[in-house]
């Protein structure tokens, strides 16, 4: 597949380079070649079919893992809430349990939900998918401006571990939570 790619990689540098190599010939008048370019249209079209069936193959893996996300999350419910945590037998904060997830899934993240934020592609509420991110500011002052997150599960749902003498919970995403939303991200 490497190999393919190589071939129709070089094919399409060839085929950029025809209107110059065209224009040369033209100059000398003594050289009038004609230059099927058929072929290289052939190719340079497979390499855009190939990197098109890459990118939906790459896509589709992305969000498997996701998923898998997900279901490692929930695999979490119960879990004691404990600031700085990101493991089961320590307990979890709300960004460790982000970051254990995505990690048991082979996605690796940074550790603070500000940070998490800052390393999503931004998407619309009504864009989310199974094991997308959901931002919040959930304190008074705004010294952080996203300071909770949790692992959207479709439905309005989604996965967080809350806050103190609370445990990892799933959530209804009702008034309470959308008004706290800073937004949405996609890894």
């Amino acid at each position: 597949m490497h190999n393919n790619n190589w071939v129709f990689t070089t094919a399409f540098c060839v085929l950029l380079s025809l209107p110059s190599y065209t224009l040369a010939t033209q100059k000398n008048k003594n050289q009038r070649k004609q230059i099927d370019t058929s072929i290289l249209e052939l190719a340079y079209q497979q390499l855009v079919l190939n990197n098109a069936k890459n990118t939906k193959q790459l896509k589709t893996k992305q969000n498997n893992l996701k998923q898998r996300a997900a279901i490692i999350a929930k695999k979490q419910l119960r879990i004691p809430y404990r600031w700085g945590g990101s493991s089961p037998k320590k307990g979890f904060d709300c960004s460790g349990l982000i970051q254990y997830a995505f990690k048991k899934a082979n996605i690796f993240l940074p550790r603070t939900a500000a940070s998490q934020y800052k390393q999503t592609k931004r998407i619309s509420l009504a864009q989310m998918q199974t094991g997308d991110l959901i931002f919040f500011h959930t304190r008074r002052r705004k010294q952080v401006r996203v300071n909770h997150v949790g692992i959207y599960l479709g439905k309005d749902q989604f996965i967080h571990a809350p806050r103190r003498g609370k445990t990892v919970s799933i959530a209804k995403l009702n008034n309470y939570w959308k008004r706290k939303v800073v937004g949405a991200g996609r890894i």
